[in-house]
């Protein structure tokens, strides 16, 4: 099977690994209901999530595309770059803040069919705290920038990176099965795509989601008895004051991006 027709493979990865850690989750639950005080529910879901996001990192390494190696990974940070992969990382912080307060703001009514108590029940533990934070971003970054958008790209080069960055942001909304995450996680798939895209490695993206994910952990830890970035940020007002110095920022480094693009060319 070539590379140019399996951008399903890592989709398939992705999925077959979040039923094992389910699985997982369940023998587990069942062991813990057994009266064994020294395993927590906490452990278990952690330790089922570390383990499917570690055993889908195995297998994107053994099927990942020629193309994708350790070297062209590397170039993220050498060279021409390494000025890139900076500004990316930039690009994200305003954006990020940008689509959690707009999202809060105007769709506050979209379900969650995850919860905030099962998030912060994985958070809390440390295995738990690595997997959402980084394990699982590094994870998603390969399957689905390495893996999916790279052969798509590959298998309609006539229909330009746009339509593997769009597509495959498309998929990375849908794959969390969670409406409450799926804007944000497609206007992200976008940046994260782009990510790739431009700087032709995984570690801008990769640096990107770890990011997102971390902010998530550190609101949450901060402020434990609400879920509302707005809250945090002070209300309404500070939300609008927020928002409107991240379109500042983001104004600012897009020009740093068109010039940097401007001299490579």
């Amino acid at each position: 099977m070539n590379n140019k027709s399996r951008w399903w493979v890592y989709i398939l990865i992705f999925f077959a690994t979040q039923i094992i850690a389910g699985l997982l989750g369940a023998i587990g639950g069942g062991v813990t209901r057994r009266g064994y005080d020294a395993i927590t529910t906490e452990w278990v879901l952690s330790l089922a999530l570390f383990l499917a996001n570690t055993l889908a990192i195995l297998l994107y390494l053994r099927l990942r595309p020629a193309e994708v190696t350790r070297q062209s990974t590397l170039q993220g940070v050498q060279g021409r770059n390494r000025p890139r992969t900076k500004l990316m990382f930039l690009l994200a912080l305003p954006v990020i803040v940008l689509v959690n307060l707009v999202q809060e703001l105007c769709f506050p009514e979209i379900p969650d069919l995850v919860g905030e108590e099962t998030f912060k029940a994985i958070m809390y533990n440390p295995i738990g705290l690595l997997t959402i934070a980084a394990i699982g971003p590094v994870c998603e970054e390969m399957l689905f920038r390495g893996g999916v958008q790279h052969c798509l790209h590959k298998s309609f080069p006539e229909q330009g990176p746009q339509m593997a960055i769009g597509l495959s942001a498309v998929i990375f909304a849908l794959i969390h099965l969670n409406p409450a995450q799926m804007p944000a996680a497609f206007v992200l798939g976008l940046l994260l795509g782009a990510a790739y895209w431009w700087t032709k490695s995984l570690i801008a993206p990769a640096l990107i989601h770890v990011f997102n994910n971390s902010f998530a952990c550190m609101m949450s830890i901060i402020s434990p008895d609400s879920d509302s970035f707005v809250e945090f940020v002070g209300g309404k007002e500070g939300a609008v004051l927020m928002c409107a110095a991240s379109l500042l920022v983001l104004v600012a480094v897009a020009y740093a991006i068109r010039r940097e693009a401007r001299k490579a060319d």
